[in-house]
């Protein structure tokens, strides 16, 4: 259903802001 894929893509986006967060948290962390 199209819910379904709406849903799936909304979740897919939300993982990878968080991947990307941390990963730029990890950066940061390093240059300090």
């Amino acid at each position: 259903s199209k819910d379904y894929e709406l849903y799936s893509e909304t979740s897919e986006g939300m993982i990878y802001g968080c991947l990307m967060h941390l990963m730029v948290r990890r950066l940061a962390a390093l240059d300090d």
